[in-house]
């Protein structure tokens, strides 16, 4: 939430629409070619972030404040899911190829409170799943952004190789999160590494 805030303010102080670029229905590599999905309709993909990784890339359908998709590729050992100082009192925990699912969960649960602000998060399920034809993890949770912006989310992560590989998608709980899931799910489902 924090990174969306900072890209609507530069965006608003440069006084420029977001270079947006349209994502057809059809395969994509994502994450700089660590994966390939096919969406079942049309996103945009939205411009990188200071703020972002370089295993990262982001996805919109209706701005990234309704519905954002989140695709990490190839995460090192050794890594955080965010750019951070050393110094900095808080960290996101880096990622380790030998952690179990309730750290996996607990990585991705300080990624939003740390990196988008989340409050008042909460874990709603956290289940098996399968990503590229391997054993993975589904997390769903929900929670209250620094805008008091109720959303729900859902990530799938599964370590392949040693290194990484998550889909995460978050949305305003009225509605774009419900209609956005069945995509996810589609996407998913059709991942590939690259």
């Amino acid at each position: 939430m924090i990174r969306r805030l900072s890209i609507a303010a530069l965006l608003l102080a440069g006084g420029c629409a977001a270079p947006y670029t349209l994502v057809s229905p059809s395969q994509v590599a994502v994450a700089g070619n660590a994966m390939h999905v096919t969406p079942p309709a049309a996103w945009n993909k939205a411009p990188a972030s200071p703020l972002a990784i370089r295993y990262e890339e982001d996805w919109t359908q209706n701005g990234p404040a309704l519905d954002a998709l989140l695709f990490i590729g190839g995460l090192p050992d050794g890594q955080a899911l965010a750019r951070q100082r050393r110094k900095q009192d808080q960290q996101v925990p880096v990622f380790h190829a030998a952690m179990t699912p309730p750290e996996l969960t607990s990585m991705i649960e300080s990624y939003y409170r740390l990196r988008e602000g989340a409050k008042l998060f909460r874990t709603d399920g956290i289940a098996p799943a399968t990503l590229f034809g391997k054993p993975a993890l589904r997390f769903d949770y929900s929670y209250v952004g620094v805008d008091d912006v109720r959303r729900r989310g859902r990530s799938v992560t599964a370590i392949v190789g040693g290194k990484l590989y998550l889909l995460s998608l978050e949305g305003a709980a009225s509605h774009y999160f419900e209609a956005a899931a069945p995509q996810f799910d589609s996407i998913v489902a059709s991942a590939s590494l690259g």
